[in-house]
């Protein structure tokens, strides 16, 4: 993987919850200059893996981008902490810190969001543990589609092309 230096120094940087950054620094982690995109485009910094190979690489490790300052060339990394909802008093929710070793533990639910998993689980089979994915899938997809729509609803047409974006980061590597 093109961006695996990134990656590799983020992961090692458990013990800390936000780092700060330079282009530059990041350019000397990586062995090579930025793209000129990350430098003019906010969306080039943005928490998203797909189809972007270096937003996979400090989502892989556990981090997302924050703060960025285009201008000043600077934008700091903080721990992705894992979010949810669990219902109820006294309600948990446990994660480990790596992605690739994803195990969730949820306790304290409310009676309806029990019956919302085990409906899932009569309608569509599996266990509970399988409900959880799918319903939480199932909410991010509602929640990007929500997002489209309300940046299709209220952000002006842009003369920016994606696909000279995407050529561009293609073409650096």
């Amino acid at each position: 993987m093109k961006y695996e230096p990134l990656l590799r120094y983020l992961e090692a940087r458990g013990d800390s919850s936000m780092i700060r950054l330079s282009f530059t620094q990041i350019a000397d982690i990586l062995g090579f200059g930025l793209p000129a995109s990350a430098r003019r485009h906010q969306a080039w910094w943005a928490n998203t893996r797909e189809g972007h190979s270096h937003a996979a690489a400090w989502l892989e490790a556990g981090w997302k981008t924050e703060m960025l300052d285009l201008a000043g060339e600077q934008v700091s990394f903080v721990k992705a902490r894992a979010t949810g909802f669990a219902e109820g008093p006294g309600a948990t929710f446990d994660h480990q810190t790596s992605w690739r070793d994803a195990a969730v533990t949820i306790r304290g639910l409310s009676p309806a969001a029990l019956r919302m998993i085990d409906n899932h689980v009569e309608q569509h089979g599996g266990d509970r543990a399988g409900a959880c994915s799918a319903l939480l899938e199932q909410l991010a997809a509602d929640r990007l589609q929500a997002m489209f729509d309300w940046f299709q609803a209220h952000i002006p047409p842009s003369d920016l092309d994606s696909v000279d974006l995407i050529r561009e980061d293609r073409d650096a590597r």
